[in-house]
């Protein structure tokens, strides 16, 4: 019987132990991500990468045309430019001019590229007309990125976290009060047992 309790008691000093280690990691990191949530959220789901958006205007007089860039930078600046002139020329400039052999309508394209590798393009007719100046620019490239995936993904995130942490703090919670259980009573009877000699001998003493 002996053994039987403290067996018993072994295994209830166990299960409180581990119970105890749960809870206090499930705590620890619970406190970790409550200082700084946003932080963890973004390590969990980072924000989404924006690419650039091309555009570029454009002045001639003539054969002569000059090219402004008006690109928008994403997450990352841009770094390289490539315009197509539509002539078989190039340039590399982010801002280039470009003499044309003869009066005509070419479509003109630059890509831009930032500095993570992401790009972009653009292309827009430019018309030359002889003696005479014009100008026109890239229609405006209207996207409407509201990040709802990020932001969905988060929420998800945040869900199963509560979830997962709940689900722990109840193991953990279980396995303690498992472990008081089976420790508590085979306490009590090891008491009990220690104290049964002495109670054997009065009685002895008192039938003398």
């Amino acid at each position: 019987m002996i053994k039987e309790e403290t067996y018993g008691i072994t295994w209830g000093t166990i299960l409180i132990v581990i119970g105890l280690i749960i809870l206090l990691v499930a705590f620890a990191n619970v406190l970790n991500v409550a200082q700084n949530p946003s932080k963890t959220l973004e390590q969990w789901v980072p924000e989404k990468i924006k690419t650039p958006t091309a555009a570029f205007s454009w002045w001639s007089n003539d054969k002569s045309v000059e090219f402004s860039d008006a690109s928008v930078k994403g997450t990352y600046d841009i770094t390289n430019w490539h315009w197509d002139f539509g002539d078989g020329s190039s340039s590399s400039d982010q801002n280039p001019s470009h003499e044309y052999s003869t009066i005509d309508s070419y479509t003109v394209v630059l890509e831009v590229k930032d500095s993570n590798g992401n790009s972009h393009t653009a292309r827009t007719g430019v018309s030359l007309v002889e003696s005479k100046t014009s100008q026109g620019q890239t229609q405006a490239s209207m996207t409407f990125d509201l990040g709802l995936d990020v932001t969905l993904n988060r929420m998800a995130i945040s869900i199963l976290f509560t979830v997962a942490y709940a689900v722990i703090v109840m193991i953990g919670g279980r396995l303690l009060i498992a472990g008081c259980r089976l420790l508590r009573p085979n306490v009590q009877l090891l008491k009990m047992k220690g104290k049964q000699p002495e109670i054997d001998e009065k009685v002895s003493l008192k039938q003398k």
